[in-house]
């Protein structure tokens, strides 16, 4: 069952391609067998080798505290990872079942392999030195976007409960994974005192301040999202595009690149906080992985911005598309005519959001 370009090109299109690799894949997604072979277990072996390699180019300790991978540690880690993707795919099946959806492990274990591949290599690049933290913490994000979206196509919760199943799943998920590493874990490294963990944060309690601040941030990006889909408009007869309308987009814009740049202050801040050998908390992390939101295409700050002055997502990007196909066409018809009008008055505020 083993197919060296099959998996070659489940992972690329996992990452570049999607939803239709994730289609395409739908019917052979009832056999977990052949997910594990064709799918999860190559990631797995991938990302540890690829840990291991990586860690002679970093220091000796990783800023999560973690020591340079071994032989033995390597090993460790495939075992760990296998657990982990079996607890995830569990968890999230079974509370699709609970919320209306399928609770058909092989689906889920399908739907979280392909959504956790970015997170796949992002282990594996953790060790590269200076880019190595934040770029993993990235693809993190990036995976979690892509479970929010794998999630209806795979296990078919309807949508009206997708924020609360994908809530309830990562809050679980997490719960697990703390019991798991002080039971489970401190069989696998004996010698090593729960580095994932303990050095991270102290998380001896489900319930404490910093986990539950990291919990209720993947639960405000999971709202911020939901409510934007949710949002319906339609556009005037003649699609022309209003000033009122035009002022209101550069408004949210500008606002949205100044709380991006408060977030990447904040996470050169912890970059060299963690540079430094001081202990990153639980919280600290949340901090960086809601910096890591815009990079990893998930847009919740404009979206909050939008969302918290009572506007609407789906006028907001139209008039964004407005704009973008008046400045690339000009004037083939009057609509266009007329926006591009626009897009010149107010062109010094725009160009930087809409001619890049």
């Amino acid at each position: 069952m083993i197919d060296l370009k099959r998996t070659l090109s489940l992972i690329g299109g996992g990452m570049f391609d999607s939803e239709q690799t994730w289609r395409n894949y739908l019917p052979e997604a009832e056999n977990w067998q052949k997910t594990v072979f064709l799918l999860t277990g190559p990631l797995i072996i991938f990302a540890a080798i690829a840990a291991y390699i990586f860690g002679f180019l970093g220091s000796s300790v990783s800023v999560f505290g973690q020591f340079r991978p071994t032989i033995v540690s390597t090993i460790m880690t495939m075992i760990t990872s296998a657990i982990t993707a079996v607890v995830v795919a569990f968890v999230v099946s079974a509370m699709a079942g609970a919320f209306g959806g399928k609770n058909n492990f092989a689906l889920g274990l399908a739907a979280t392999t392909f959504a956790f591949i970015p997170g796949y290599f992002g282990q594996a690049v953790m060790w590269l030195p200076w880019v190595g933290g934040l770029l993993g913490l990235g693809l993190f994000i990036y995976a979690l976007v892509l479970l929010w979206k794998v999630i209806p196509i795979y296990l078919a919760v309807p949508d009206g409960k997708r924020v609360g199943h994908y809530i309830l799943s990562l809050v679980v998920t997490v719960v697990a994974m703390v019991i798991l590493s002080m039971t489970v874990g401190r069989f696998l490294h004996p010698s090593v005192d729960r580095p994932s963990f303990d050095r991270v944060s102290d998380v001896s309690a489900p319930g404490s301040p910093s986990g539950a601040g990291m919990v209720s941030g993947f639960a405000r990006q999971a709202e911020l999202m939901a409510a934007a889909e949710e949002d319906r408009f339609d556009p005037p007869s003649d699609g022309r595009l209003s000033k009122n309308q035009v002022r209101e987009f550069i408004r949210v814009m500008q606002r949205t690149e100044e709380l991006q740049q408060e977030k990447m202050a904040r996470l050169r801040e912890l970059s060299e906080k963690a540079d430094r050998d001081e202990e990153v908390s639980l919280g600290d992390l949340g901090s960086m992985m809601s910096g890591m939101t815009e990079a990893a295409g998930l847009q919740t700050s404009e979206i909050e911005v939008v969302k918290s002055a009572g506007g609407n997502w789906a006028e907001h990007h139209w008039v964004r598309e407005s704009l973008r196909t008046a400045w690339v066409q000009k004037d083939i018809n009057d609509t266009v005519a007329h926006n591009f009008e626009l897009y010149q008055e107010f062109e010094e505020e725009l160009s930087d959001y809409i001619a890049r």
